[in-house]
């Protein structure tokens, strides 16, 4: 670039400048998301409380999963059926399968493979994440977990469950 080039973009970086430090001055009410007092908008105290109940539901649903891990069995029945809709579909199946007992597993949609993964094993139909992770990986099978309600056991093994869940 040559010299009278430079100065020309120097000028319009220096005019753009202050005619938005201007309309800055002269109309701060215009800007989005911003207001003359400085204080929050609407829209900002909506994300608040958003972002608060996501929190309480998450929270929610770890003490659900607690109390379903650290219960006995027996017990299990009676927290899972105590355990409202939602929190079974996110879970999928939150209690420890009684001696191969068969477990209803449900993927839902937009569920990553690390979530599905987390609920494999805290259902109790995998002992080791990082194995099944693998697995699925070096056989490209990531991105081939389809949706749905599956039956599954802990004896069946990583092959099978990976074959059932991604219907290869």
């Amino acid at each position: 670039m040559n010299k009278q080039k430079l100065r020309f973009i120097s000028i319009g970086f220096l005019l753009s400048a202050v005619l938005l430090a201007g309309f800055q001055l002269f109309y701060p009410e215009a800007l989005p998301g911003s207001t003359f007092n400085g204080e929050a908008n609407a829209d900002s105290t909506d994300y608040q409380e958003k972002y608060e109940s996501t929190l309480a539901e998450l929270e929610l649903q770890k003490q659900l999963n607690e109390a379903a891990t650290s219960s006995t069995p027996a017990d299990g029945a009676a927290a899972a059926s105590s355990v409202p809709t939602e929190a079974a579909s996110v879970t999928d199946s939150a209690t420890t399968p009684v001696a191969n007992a068969p477990v209803t597993f449900v993927i839902t949609s937009g569920q990553p493979m690390s979530v599905v993964i987390d609920n494999l094993v805290s259902a109790g139909l995998i002992t080791d994440r990082a194995v099944f992770e693998q697995y699925l990986t070096d056989r490209n099978l990531v991105t081939k977990i389809n949706v749905g309600e599956y039956q599954l056991t802990p004896d069946m093994g990583y092959e099978v469950i990976a074959d059932i869940i991604t219907l290869e």
